[in-house]
């Protein structure tokens, strides 16, 4: 049986690969609401969370409009806010980001974030590359299109707000079937390696990462490296307490973290 950790005041969760608004609607609403009672549950216990990317599984607003499946998180978001803010690591599905989410009170980062926890340095990053050249781990060229402002600027131009949201959800959901088992070895072993880099060249004591879906808690002489894996479909995030670091999993039925066997 997996062990229990409660967190206390000041205590930090981190979160990634939500991809809400990706699935059926069922599927959708039970995501929505474990990620609500998260939330509430942060609230409750005055925790800090971080999103490290793709909270939504595709976000686009512009002319006043948003995917309409965000308002119910996003009014919990807001409240949690008001304590602390959430820093929001934006991932390659959900970095054209707006006036909503900066309403909402995120702090927003579309690259990579380095906070201090304890006397560690955490470095942030959700995984799909980085545009600056010092770190090493450049982003697909796709991904660089879909992120450069005059892309953006001239899909915003040419669609109207609803239309444009569609086509990213159709697109989202498209680019998700098409992953081969391979690709997504490849990117795995690419995001894992490249965090182990970043823990040896000691621009970190802790790196925290997201994308591949694949949990990982690797503790070295060189530092520690946590991939936080998904919350749409395994609820695993990772913890920060008086203990330290804790990859665990969510059991939002009875709103516990409990350690995740690795």
């Amino acid at each position: 049986m997996s062990d229990s950790v409660a967190l206390e005041k000041g205590d930090v969760i981190f979160v990634s690969d939500v991809h809400l608004g990706g699935f059926s609607p069922e599927i959708n609403s039970e995501i929505e609401d474990r990620l609500i009672l998260l939330v509430d549950e942060a609230i409750e216990k005055s925790c800090r969370v971080i999103v490290v990317g793709d909270l939504f599984d595709y976000w686009m607003e512009y002319r006043g409009i948003w995917p309409e499946y965000g308002n119910r998180v996003l009014e919990h978001f807001e409240k949690l806010n008001k304590q602390q803010p959430t820093l929001f690591i934006t991932g390659n599905h959900d970095n054209w980001t707006g006036p909503r989410l900066v309403r909402a009170g995120f702090e927003l980062e579309s690259e990579t974030k380095t906070i201090t926890l304890g006397n560690q340095k955490v470095m942030l990053a959700h995984g799909d590359g980085l545009s600056d050249t010092e770190f090493g781990f450049p982003r697909p060229l796709f991904h660089r299109l879909l992120r450069n402002p005059y892309f953006v600027k001239i899909f915003q131009t040419i669609l109207p707000p609803l239309a444009g949201i569609s086509v990213m959800r159709s697109f989202s959901r498209a680019s998700r079937k098409r992953d081969s088992v391979e690709k997504l070895q490849r990117e795995t072993t690419q995001i894992d390696n490249w965090a182990m880099r970043m823990l040896k060249s000691g621009r970190a004591d802790v790196m925290i990462c997201g994308h591949h879906h694949k949990p990982v808690f690797n503790k070295s002489n060189e530092g520690l490296y946590i991939n936080l894996g998904n919350f749409c479909h395994d609820s695993t995030l990772a913890v920060y307490t008086r203990n330290g670091f804790e990859l665990v999993k969510w059991q939002a039925d009875t709103r516990q973290f409990l350690t995740y066997t690795r």
